[in-house]
C-alpha cells in the first residue's frame, strides 16, 4: 500500500510519537527511569503506589526500545489514514485502558505462579504497538512474497527450490520481535496482551461494546462543519463516478456492506498463513 511518507493527516500517530519520545527523553535527562517501570512488590504492595499504573505505559527506559517503537508506530500510521483519526484515537484509548488493567493482573498471576520470581512490569508502549500491529496485519494486505534460497544445487527459476519465504511485512515483524524480546522475558507479556486486545478489538469481541466507542471529534481536531464539507465533497465525487459506471443511486446516507464474518480461530490462523 502506497502512503504519504510523512505524518500528514495523522494527528493521533503524531501525538503518540511525540509523547513517547519526549517522555522517554525527560525520564532519562531527569534521572527518573526508576519511576517508569513497576515492581508489584514493593511498589504496589506494601507501598500502595497505584498511580504508577496510569503512567508506566508512557515512557521507555531504553533508547533502543524508543527507536524501534517509533519506527513501528510510524509504519502503522496507515491505520489512521484508512480509519480516520477519530477511530484510530479511539482504538488507542480503548487499548490503553484494557492493557492498564490486564498487564498488572497477569503480572500478579505470573508472580503467584512463579512463587515471586516474576516481579517486574516494564515501561513503554509495547502493548499499544502490538495491538496496532494486530490491526495492521489484518487491514493492510500483503503486496508480494520473495524467497531466499538455502541451497545452490537447484535452479533459481525453480518454484520448488528450497528456501525461506518472506513478504513485504517480514521486516516489520522482525522489528516487533526485537521489541518483544527486549528486557527478556518481561516485554513478552505486554506484547502478547497487546496483540490479543488488538485482535479482540478488530473482531468486536471486547466486552461492553468497547470496540464501538469513539472519542469526541474535537479530540483529534475535527469540526462538524469541516467534516460535513468533506462528506459532501466525497458524495459528489461518488455521484460523478457512479454516473459514468451506471451507479446513479448514490446518496449521502449510504450504508457500508458488512464485512465477511470470520471465526476467532480463522482470524488468528490468517495472521500466519496470509489467508
Amino acid at each position: 500500500m502506497v502512503t504519504t511518507p510523512s505524518l500528514t493527516h495523522a494527528p493521533a500517530t503524531r501525538f503518540l510519537l511525540f509523547a513517547s519520545i519526549s517522555s522517554s527523553i525527560l525520564t532519562s535527562v531527569l534521572d527518573l527511569k526508576h519511576y517508569a517501570s513497576i515492581k508489584p512488590t514493593p511498589h504496589l504492595w506494601p507501598y500502595l503506589q497505584f498511580s504508577r499504573l496510569l503512567t508506566f505505559q508512557l515512557a521507555y527506559t531504553s533508547a533502543t526500545e524508543v527507536l524501534v517503537s517509533a519506527a513501528l508506530l510510524y509504519q502503522f500510521r496507515v491505520l489512521e489514514r484508512i480509519w480516520g483519526s477519530r477511530k484510530y484515537a479511539s482504538f488507542v484509548l480503548v487499548t490503553w485502558t484494557c492493557l492498564t488493567v490486564l498487564i498488572p493482573l497477569m503480572t500478579l498471576v505470573l508472580k503467584l505462579g512463579t512463587f515471586g520470581a516474576y516481579n517486574f512490569m516494564p515501561a513503554g508502549l509495547v502493548g499499544i504497538v502490538f495491538a496496532s500491529m494486530a490491526a495492521w496485519t489484518e487491514v493492510v494486505p500483503r503486496l508480494y512474497r520473495y524467497k531466499i534460497l538455502t541451497t545452490t544445487a537447484e535452479s533459481p527459476d525453480n518454484a520448488d527450490a528450497k528456501g525461506v519465504v518472506f513478504s513485504d511485512k517480514s521486516m516489520t515483524y522482525l522489528l516487533a520481535a526485537q521489541l518483544a524480546l527486549s528486557q527478556f522475558p518481561y516485554q513478552i507479556l505486554p506484547a502478547a496482551l497487546g496483540w490479543i486486545v488488538g485482535s479482540a478489538w478488530m473482531g468486536e469481541m471486547l466486552p461492553a461494546g468497547m470496540g464501538r466507542y469513539r472519542v469526541p471529534g474535537w479530540v483529534v481536531g475535527e469540526s462538524r462543519g469541516k467534516q460535513a464539507g468533506q462528506f459532501e465533497g466525497l458524495r459528489r465525487r461518488l455521484e460523478e463516478e457512479g454516473s459514468r459506471d451506471g451507479m446513479r443511486n448514490v446518496t449521502s446516507s449510504g450504508m457500508a456492506m458488512p464485512e465477511e464474518e470470520r471465526s476467532a480461530f480463522s482470524r488468528f490462523r490468517g495472521y500466519f498463513t496470509g489467508s
